[in-house]
């Protein structure tokens, strides 16, 4: 997923309070403009990223009319943790980033004749939009077992800096950590039983300073590659232009 600053916008992640019925109205909040990913939940819960284009934004009214009222909306900090980039996209990451976005696994000869690069620049390029973060990777952990293991997210809530850092440095099982705001950690874990899941989620709430720990099991989620890359196309011919 790149950057919502790649294209010059604002991330928001919301969290609808009702439980979605069905599927469908998964489909359909993907096909709203500036919606980018969403997910369902094993207990009907559904998460909404976008990609705000306002500079003072309001409540995502065609969200709320389609899912209901927002019990929570975060800014996530990943994948990059700035407002504003550091410095302007160039052309070849645009390029670079348009081909990972459709395959992440393509090998690097194919970038380089898709985008026409070189295979030395290619790779190089790929690099540096993992290393600057302007491109995230993360698996969607799905809430079933594959080879006896248990795939889960932990949202883990403090207004302590130190105890999130803290959480961060000791919780085990952890394959990815992402940063929601300054007063929110995402742990994307693993366990051989649920009973461990449980026992994860016993343990942070017990720690000191932690306001509130959800688990969540992912039963769906969808990327709006199509968008994404209409976006990146919008921003290689500005820049060619």
């Amino acid at each position: 997923m790149p950057a919502a600053q790649v294209f010059r916008r604002h991330p928001r992640l919301f969290f609808f309070k009702q439980p979605v019925t069905s599927l469908e109205k998964l489909h359909a909040a993907i096909e709203i403009d500036s919606a980018v990913f969403a997910t369902i939940d094993v207990n009907r819960g559904m998460a909404v990223l976008i990609y705000d284009n306002a500079a003072s934004p309001g409540l995502p009214e065609e969200l709320i009319a389609l899912l209901g009222p927002i019990e929570l909306e975060v800014t996530p900090l990943f994948p990059y943790p700035q407002r504003e980039l550091s410095k302007p996209v160039s052309l070849a990451e645009l390029k670079v980033l348009r081909v990972l976005v459709r395959n992440l696994r393509v090998p690097v000869n194919e970038i380089s004749e898709s985008t026409g690069l070189s295979q030395k620049v290619a790779k190089k390029t790929r690099r540096q939009l993992l290393d600057h973060g302007l491109l995230q990777v993360q698996p969607i952990f799905q809430s079933a077992q594959s080879s006896r293991i248990l795939m889960y997210e932990v949202h883990v809530h403090s207004n302590d800096d130190s105890v999130l850092l803290r959480i961060k440095q000791t919780l085990p099982k952890s394959a990815f950590i992402n940063q929601w705001e300054h007063t929110a950690i995402v742990l994307s874990c693993w366990a051989d039983t649920i009973a461990e899941v449980f026992e994860t989620e016993r343990r942070l709430r017990s720690e000191p300073g932690v306001s509130d720990v959800r688990v969540k099991f992912h039963a769906r989620a969808i990327l709006s590659s199509s968008r994404l890359t209409s976006w990146i196309d919008e921003e290689i011919l500005r820049l060619k232009t």
